[in-house]
């Protein structure tokens, strides 16, 4: 619309000037010297058009035979916006050496140029964050444009990553209520405001947001198979262990059958029957749903299920998966809680560092009694 607009604007002043300047060409005399030139304005700006045209042909010839570099007018600009320009560059480098408190020095001298000021305000929020400058990283974080969907993850990821989801949640909640077409185009928001209703320990309210989270795809596919796990166990179970869990509730009809009949929900039901003084119930609903692809995603609620000594079918069931995957770190895993829920401490030993043989990011999931 705006390029029709300019082109009708272009199109009228040519019929405007147009006859004027047929009827009026103007006249031009140049005099260097001996040398005298004239013509009319018409032609004059036509003869400088061409010298023009030639001069960039010329030019662009020679860049492209010798290779030239891009000429740069930065002479021009100030001693202070070239400072700031260097000093954004250094705190890039910075922060992707890990250099927070640097990085954190240098996009302060980078705000001198107020290009891209947003994105230097959220790096020097994080930077002051990860260098251990809470204060600062507040202070920054408040800076940024409070209209901004953007601006609102970073002011609650930064309150997260503190270890306040109270906070945190209480930031989200009227935003999510104000921008719900913004969340459902950008996950994020959606996916930080899950995590903080994890954090907190809502799980009726969490368990009210799912099916939002499934209509609007916050997760892709891929990533709620993953999800899941991380939801449903800790969800369920803590609503067990209150005595609120019912499968009557809104919040509870609200899923679909295919969310309630999951391998996360039941996990979560075995954990807190647990809980509730029921281990030979919990293995044996434990026992009827794993699967064996489960135990990557659900191994941070698993290794939490209190079965005590209870575990005999499912030590069967994980011999019988080792014999054709001997080299799955998460079974040897689970063969280690099986030990510790038995309290065989040499035997759980062995099989943990099995484990990490075979799978060494479970270095950071150990089990209490093993880390």
């Amino acid at each position: 619309m705006i390029r029709l607009i300019i082109a009708i604007a272009v199109l009228g002043l040519a019929m405007w000037l147009g006859p004027i300047l047929v009827n009026h060409p103007g006249y031009v005399m140049i005099v260097v010297g001996g040398i005298t030139i004239e013509a009319t304005l018409i032609k004059m700006l036509f003869l400088l058009s061409l010298l023009a045209l030639a001069w960039w042909t010329v030019w662009w010839l020679v860049k492209r035979l010798f290779h030239l570099p891009k000429i740069s007018f930065s002479f021009l600009r100030s001693r202070k916006e070239r400072r700031a320009r260097l000093a954004l560059k250094q705190g890039m480098m910075a922060f992707a050496r890990q250099d927070f408190a640097t990085a954190s020095q240098q996009f302060d001298i980078a705000y001198a140029d107020s290009e891209w000021w947003d994105i230097k305000q959220t790096m020097a929020a994080y930077s002051a964050l990860l260098s251990g400058d809470l204060m600062k990283a507040n202070q920054r974080a408040a800076q940024l444009d409070a209209d901004e969907p953007d601006s609102w993850y970073v002011v609650a990821d930064l309150l997260l990553r503190q270890q306040n989801p109270q906070a945190a949640l209480a930031y989200l909640e009227p935003k999510m209520q104000q921008a719900a077409k913004v969340v459902g185009k950008d996950g994020k928001l959606g996916r930080l405001y899950i995590e903080a209703l994890q954090q907190t320990g809502q799980w009726q309210r969490l368990l009210e947001q799912v099916p939002v989270a499934i209509k609007q795809q916050w997760f892709s596919k891929a990533q709620w198979q993953q999800v899941r796990f991380k939801l449903y166990p800790f969800a369920v179970q803590g609503l067990m262990a209150k005595g609120l869990f019912d499968e009557n509730a809104t919040y509870w009809t609200a899923l679909s059958a295919k969310e309630r009949k999951s391998a996360a929900v039941s996990i979560g039901r075995a954990w807190g029957t647990a809980h509730l003084g029921q281990p030979d119930l919990a293995e044996s609903q434990l026992v009827d749903v794993l699967a064996l692809t489960d135990l990557k995603h659900a191994w941070p609620a698993l290794r939490s299920i209190p079965l005590g000594r209870h575990v005999l079918a499912l030590r069967k069931q994980l011999q019988h998966w080792l014999r054709d995957h001997p080299n799955n770190g998460y079974i040897y895993a689970m063969l280690a809680y099986c030990a510790v829920q038995e309290q065989d401490v040499a035997q759980a030993d062995v099989a943990w560092h099995k484990a990490l043989q075979y799978q060494p990011e479970l270095a950071q999931q150990a089990p209490a009694e093993l880390a």
